[in-house]
């Protein structure tokens, strides 16, 4: 457990704990704020591929979005859904999928229903076409972060329905609970979306939870401070050798 110690006293410790309602982090929770504020970051493959692995410092890295079959300029993979890197629009095609990942110029997370993205005072509802164009403007404007993906929890109610039948995976989520604390959060074993929802709602008290791409596509590494990502601890299923199909990360750090 060496780097869930880490984690805990290194990677997000820039912030006050809250050893009462501070859950532990270990092999399921990878991140809680409570530990300390953090700062979000998208990343593009390949086009972040080597400052990633090179970069030294204490970090989280994970798979981000899912990946198309289709592909973007010179045969690049493309990113599932809308997606916008730093106020760069790489994919403006809405997907069937209800929420919304949010990472603001300072880094900041937030989950959104696609019916009711909160940006700059202004609720969007993102299955109109001009209200998504003039979203995607905003976000453009804002040097904001979005990506598409399914919503688990939303305003504290599992948003899935129990399916025996249901494919059965490792699963990995970004949450939100009742007092706005965000994590990273995923599953000791393989099991179904429904079932992952109503874990993080009664583990970690989640009132928004948004799932992430998984199955051969599922890169985590947890860095230590003095290590690289070719060098921190995999906690997910491929390694960075592995990554060249991903489209695309999350890399969580200490806020300054």
């Amino acid at each position: 457990m060496k780097h869930a110690t880490c984690l805990a006293a290194l990677l997000f410790a820039a912030g006050p704990v809250r050893a009462e309602t501070c859950p532990e982090l270990d092999r399921e929770l990878l991140l809680h704020s409570c530990h300390g504020a953090f700062t979000a970051e998208a990343l593009l493959l390949p086009e972040d591929r080597a400052a990633v692995a090179e970069e030294r410092g204490p970090r989280l890295v994970v798979t981000g979005a899912y990946t198309s079959a289709e592909t973007r300029g010179e045969g690049a993979p493309l990113p599932v859904g809308l997606f916008v890197r730093g106020g760069t629009v790489v994919n403006r095609q809405f997907a069937p999928m209800d929420g919304i990942l949010l990472i603001d110029a300072a880094g900041e997370v937030s989950l959104h229903h696609r019916a009711r993205v909160a940006l700059g005072g202004v609720l969007f509802d993102l299955h109109d076409a001009e209200a998504r164009a003039s979203f995607l403007a905003a976000a453009e404007a804002g040097g904001l972060t979005v990506l598409q993906s399914h919503l688990l929890v939303v305003d504290g109610a599992v948003d899935v329905r129990p399916d025996d039948e249901a494919p059965q995976f490792k699963r990995r989520l970004v949450f939100v609970d009742g007092e706005g604390r965000a994590g990273v959060w995923q599953t000791s074993d393989s099991v179904t979306l429904f079932e992952a929802a109503v874990a993080v709602r009664a583990g970690m008290g989640a009132v928004m939870a948004l799932n992430l791409d998984m199955g051969s596509y599922d890169l985590c590494v947890r860095q230590d401070p003095s290590e690289t990502i070719l060098e921190g601890e995999n906690c997910g299923l491929i390694g960075w050798a592995d990554a060249a199909k991903l489209s695309n990360l999350l890399a969580f750090r200490p806020a300054d």
